[in-house]
């Protein structure tokens, strides 16, 4: 279960539930990440046979079964009564992919949560870690991937802004983080042919190297790197979270070399790995 804000789900929100009874008309699933009303462990939920699939079924059991989870679409909502009507069929493979991606995520960042609780010296209950740290952070992000890999990057300024947490508890979850996520990468690289038949030839190909590195601030995810192989090649790597920003950061830099070698009569290539 992942703690959730709100005690029951949202119109139109994509959910994750857990199967726990199937009849020949419906379906009934706990919403195992809502509270729901004070008399149940969790939110419940119903799928109507006609919310199963858009094909005929002839065994609703050939479509769900007890115990599994699924990724649902939500239909309808009464809180006062409890009552949420799912959906099955509305929920397409690219969305379910989506939503049991980013569900996964939220497990993660709430395992961060519990280890911090369960620091030696942090006097502190998973709620109360939702409340001082866990939902002012997602309250900042779009999911909870984004809320975890920029505490992984920025942490120390995020958990600067928060009210009502000790410095030591600050400390303890950075490491938390720093021991516990990381970071998927992309990387492009490849060679540069560069040479300069003028006299200052080594200065004009150290400065559109160096010229060529000052186009992002280097991070862990985030870099290029411009090392000497053998005249007159050196090697370029770039890493990135993202391919379409690693070929841009690729681009600007071949541009910004390019030029150089074009402007001091220089000869320049890019041989990609």
């Amino acid at each position: 279960m992942v703690k959730s804000k709100t005690k029951f789900p949202k119109e139109g929100k994509f959910v994750i539930a857990k199967v726990t009874e199937v009849e020949n008309q419906y379906v009934y699933v706990d919403l195992i990440d809502f509270e729901g009303l004070d008399s149940e462990e969790c939110a419940r939920g119903m799928i109507h046979i006609s919310e199963i699939s858009s094909r005929w079924i002839k065994n609703i059991r050939n479509f769900v079964r007890i115990g599994q989870r699924v990724v649902l679409r939500v239909l309808r909502v009464d809180a006062d009564k409890g009552h949420v009507d799912l959906s099955l069929r509305r929920v397409n493979s690219a969305q379910k992919e989506i939503r049991m991606k980013e569900w996964k995520y939220a497990l993660k960042f709430e395992n961060l949560l519990q280890f911090l609780t369960e620091t030696e010296g942090i006097n502190m209950t998973l709620e109360e870690a939702y409340e001082l740290i866990g939902f002012p952070v997602l309250d900042r992000f779009e999911t909870y991937q984004e809320a975890i890999e920029n505490l992984k990057e920025n942490g120390k300024e995020l958990l600067s802004d928060l009210n009502g947490i000790t410095e030591d508890t600050k400390k303890a979850l950075l490491r938390i983080i720093s021991e516990n996520v990381s970071i998927s990468t992309v990387n492009i690289s490849g060679k540069i042919k560069l040479s300069f038949t003028s006299e200052n030839g080594i200065e004009h190909i150290k400065d559109s190297l160096i010229e060529a590195l000052k186009i992002i601030e280097p991070k862990e995810t985030r870099n290029i790197t411009i090392n000497y192989i053998a005249a007159p090649f050196y090697r370029l790597e770039i890493v990135s979270k993202d391919y379409l920003d690693a070929e841009n950061i690729l681009s600007d830099a071949l541009e910004i070399i390019e030029h150089n070698a074009e402007k001091n009569d220089g000869t320049f290539e890019f041989i990609r790995d």
